[in-house]
């Protein structure tokens, strides 16, 4: 194929440019100072530099400031270069900077109001399921008769109140049986080891030593019946006799008062049942439980030791309502 004069010149003219391209005669480092050679090769991320001695050298594009294509280059051009340079590096990070915040802001303001839809969503559904609780509660207390609360309330000291939406009668009585039926076990407990200790001393005045004393053959020193009985009252034996009565008696009364609770919680959710409109005797009675305390000296007198003063602690639990 021939080849036109044109086409010769064009060829020329374009090898001339690339020549041109690939002569790099001033090299500006981002570090400071300048690099004269030619770049006889370059690739992406790098250059490869000839210099004048005829040494090759291989810098990254990273470390390069600026590539002059100029024989020579004075020290007030490169300051020049440089300093257009410096600045156009420094407007491409702010440009950056400004870039990155904005995207930050924007990131932060769209998590923000994704997370205040998942708020209200989760808000609109407490919402609803509180309504449907609400509902079901109130289809509830429709449905519940007197009879009905009252027989829960048997089976399980509060139920009844707890359908009732009493939440503190309903929380109060079974808390008040069940400290009295912890206490009534206590002292059952401590009667049975009190009884026990007194059956095991070696008491002549016991029920089965006054039968012996009775029909025992016995010398004339035995003693009689009634001496033991005399005895008995007196002996050394009786703070243990007492201490199982005290015992006995003490379960008695927390039993009964736990007993008449028990009652009182079934009598309750009958009488103070919800009339058909929603509202509760509770209501219009002011029903309400109370419970005071108190704190009192015992035997305390200005000139008494601290060994013979003593405090008394006194607790009143009642349930009141008004008409």
């Amino acid at each position: 194929m021939k080849l036109t004069i044109t086409q010769y010149f064009k060829i020329a003219t374009l090898l001339v440019i690339l020549t041109g391209n690939l002569s790099a005669e001033n090299i500006l480092l981002k570090k400071g100072g300048t690099l004269q050679g030619k770049v006889v090769e370059q690739d992406q991320y790098k250059l490869k530099i000839r210099k004048e001695d005829g040494t090759t050298v291989v810098l990254s594009k990273t470390d390069i400031l600026k590539v002059v294509y100029k024989d020579h280059l004075t020290a007030a051009e490169e300051d020049k270069l440089r300093k257009a340079e410096e600045d156009k590096e420094r407007i491409k990070r702010e440009k950056e900077e400004a870039a990155r915040l904005k995207k930050e802001q924007e990131d932060a303001a769209k998590l923000e109001k994704e997370l205040a839809a998942k708020n209200a969503n989760a808000d609109a559904e407490a919402k609803r399921k509180k309504e449907e609780d609400a509902k079901r509660a109130e289809a509830d207390r429709k449905n519940l008769t007197k009879g009905g609360a009252a027989w829960r309330s048997a089976v399980l000291p509060g139920w009844g109140q707890w359908k009732q939406d009493r939440k503190v009668q309903a929380i109060v009585y079974p808390t008040i049986i069940a400290v009295g039926l912890f206490f009534t076990y206590d002292k059952h407990r401590m009667y049975l080891n009190a009884k026990r200790d007194y059956n095991n001393l070696e008491n002549p005045y016991t029920t089965n030593g006054l039968f012996r004393a009775a029909v025992s053959q016995q010398s004339a020193a035995t003693v009689s019946p009634a001496e033991a009985v005399v005895a008995s009252q007196l002996g050394p034996f009786k703070g243990q006799r007492e201490s199982v009565e005290k015992h006995y008696q003490d379960m008695q009364y927390i039993g009964i008062a736990t007993l008449l609770v028990y009652f009182w919680n079934i009598f309750d959710a009958y009488y103070f049942h919800p009339t058909g409109s929603g509202l509760s005797y509770e209501d219009t009675r002011k029903e309400k439980f109370f419970m005071r305390s108190s704190v009192d000296r015992v035997g305390y007198h200005p000139t008494a030791i601290a060994g013979d003063r003593g405090i008394e602690h006194r607790t009143q639990l009642g349930y009141e309502y008004n008409f």
